[in-house]
């Protein structure tokens, strides 16, 4: 999938770092919409979370996600599918470190991390589609 420039740019700011929209369907069909922490590598969205949350439930069911980035004026929209990933290894560590990066001092991320020791579940997003708007 092509990134334009412009949206790596928004999807990357920092200090403070943006939150994400993401949007899944509820058992009842209903959207469900949820602000999340994440990082993207240039090709996929991760996210920091609980496997047991109800929009993470909602991707085990379905996968199809929707995501929204905005900051003023501006925003980068995608749709795409998510995969999960639950572990205690050490690939999940990291990506957690990478995550919390982006919105705790470096010298603040270790001690965040420890007062969440149960969430343990990455969920990658990857876009099929995406659009810029402002």
């Amino acid at each position: 999938m092509n990134i334009e420039p412009r949206m790596h740019e928004l999807l990357n700011r920092e200090r403070p770092g943006l939150l994400a929209v993401i949007g899944t369907l509820g058992r009842d069909s209903c959207p469900q919409l949820v602000p999340v922490w994440y990082r993207w590598d240039g090709e996929a969205m991760h996210v920091w979370t609980l496997e047991k949350r109800a929009w993470v439930r909602n991707l085990k069911r379905d996968p199809k996600v929707g995501v929204s980035v905005q900051e003023g004026g501006i925003a980068v929209m995608m749709k795409g599918r998510a995969t999960l990933r639950t572990s205690d290894g050490p690939e999940v560590d990291e990506e957690i470190r990478r995550i919390t990066r982006r919105y705790v001092s470096d010298d603040e991320v270790e001690g965040y991390i420890a007062d969440w020791p149960q969430l343990r579940t990455i969920v990658r997003i990857d876009p099929r589609s995406a659009y810029y708007w402002g």
